[in-house]
C-alpha cells in the first residue's frame, strides 16, 4: 500500500507544481481515481461509514464498497507554527512531569485555514471541513458518560484541526515469535536506517530514554509525501 500511495503521491505531486490553484481546486473535488474526497465536499457523511476493526483499529471507510476501503480526505491547509511538535522527540522535556513517559509521547500540530491569497478558497471552505469532521465524529458510537474528545480544536475562539500521532508503539513478544517483521504495523524494513529506532534522531535530552526504549518499542514514522 506504501509503495501505492507513493506513486498516486508521485503523480500528484508532478501534476500539482505546474498548476494554477484554480486547477488544483479541480482536482481536490476529483474523486473518479479513489484518492480521496475533498474534505469540504458537501454531505460528505453520506460517503462514509464507521468500521470497527477491533485489534486492528477503528476506522472509517467508504460506504458501498465490496471491501472495507479506508475513507481518504484532503485538502489544502496551513501547518501552524504554535503548537507544532511534529518532532523526532514532540518536543519532549523529561524535567516536566506533565510529559509523562516518552514511551507514550505524541506528535501533535494544529491546521488551520489558508492564508495565501493565490489559495483563497482554502480559507472560504474551511468551516465546511469543520463541519464534515465533526459529522464524522457523530458516526463512532459512544458511552452515555464517555468524554468526547473531537479533532476540531478551539483555541481563542478560533478553531483549527489537530493531528496526533504515537511515535512509539510496544513490541508484541508473542507476535515476534510466531511472525515476521514484515508483518508489524510499524515495521521501518522497507525504510532507511535513518527510521530505525536505534539512530532515531532525538535531542540529548532524550537520547537516554530512547536507549531504555530499544528493546521494547518500535519507532513509527508517519509518512508524508511531498507536493512542491
Amino acid at each position: 500500500m506504501a509503495s501505492s500511495l507513493t506513486k498516486n503521491a508521485s503523480a500528484k505531486s508532478k501534476s500539482f507544481s505546474t498548476c494554477t490553484p484554480a486547477s488544483i481546486l479541480r482536482e481536490l473535488h476529483d474523486s473518479s481515481e479513489g484518492f480521496g474526497f475533498y474534505a469540504a465536499s458537501p454531505r460528505l457523511i453520506r460517503h462514509v461509514e464507521y468500521f470497527i476493526g477491533g485489534q486492528d483499529g477503528n476506522i472509517l471507510v467508504a460506504k458501498g464498497g465490496p471491501q472495507a476501503k479506508e475513507f481518504i480526505i484532503r485538502g489544502v491547509f496551513e501547518i501552524s507554527r504554535n503548537d507544532f511538535n511534529f518532532t523526532p522527540d514532540a518536543n519532549f522535556n523529561p524535567s516536566n512531569v506533565f510529559h509523562g513517559r516518552f514511551s507514550d509521547v505524541k506528535l501533535s500540530c494544529r491546521l488551520t485555514a489558508g492564508r495565501n491569497d493565490m489559495f483563497r478558497f482554502s480559507s472560504e471552505d474551511f468551516p465546511d471541513v469543520l463541519d464534515n469532521i465533526a459529522h464524522f465524529e457523530g458516526l463512532i458510537p459512544r458511552e452515555r458518560d464517555y468524554e468526547k474528545l473531537s479533532a476540531v480544536h478551539v483555541s481563542l475562539g478560533q478553531r483549527s484541526i489537530r493531528l496526533i500521532h504515537g511515535l512509539f508503539e510496544a513490541k508484541n513478544q508473542d507476535k515476534y515469535d510466531t511472525a515476521s517483521d514484515e508483518d508489524d504495523d510499524c515495521s521501518t524494513d522497507s525504510l532507511s536506517s535513518d527510521f530505525d529506532i536505534a539512530t532515531w534522531p532525538v535531542a540529548d535530552r532524550c537520547k537516554g530514554h530512547l536507549q531504555d526504549l530499544r528493546s521494547t518499542h518500535n519507532v513509527c514514522p508517519l509518512p508524508a509525501y511531498d507536493t512542491v
